[in-house]
């Protein structure tokens, strides 16, 4: 069952990961200027349609990276809950075998 909750650990790490990439792929977009959006004409505007692609890439790439965790999260709460009952299993096997012999 270690090994199993071992798995959990890892599991709960690699989500936690993931939660502060989400968080912090977004804040470290660089302001629209960076992009050229204040300069008129086309230039200006090819720059502005960069940074609304760039703020919708790393806001989806963000929901994603939440999501992934999320779902790791989940599968380490399973994981910790089938060692559990491994264990539980395995002890009342040893009781019951102790009664027989």
């Amino acid at each position: 069952m270690d090994e199993l909750r071992a798995l959990a650990d890892r599991l709960d790490e690699a989500g936690d990961t993931l939660g502060a990439l989400a968080r912090e792929v977004t804040a470290t977009d660089p302001p629209h200027p960076a992009f050229g959006t204040h300069v008129p004409g086309r230039p200006g505007e090819i720059g502005r349609a960069l940074h609304r692609r760039w703020v919708e890439a790393t806001g989806d790439r963000a929901r994603e990276a939440t999501v992934a965790a999320t779902r790791l999260a989940a599968t380490a709460a399973a994981v910790r809950t089938a060692a559990d009952r491994y264990a539980g299993v395995d002890d009342s096997a040893r009781r019951r075998l102790g009664r027989e012999f």
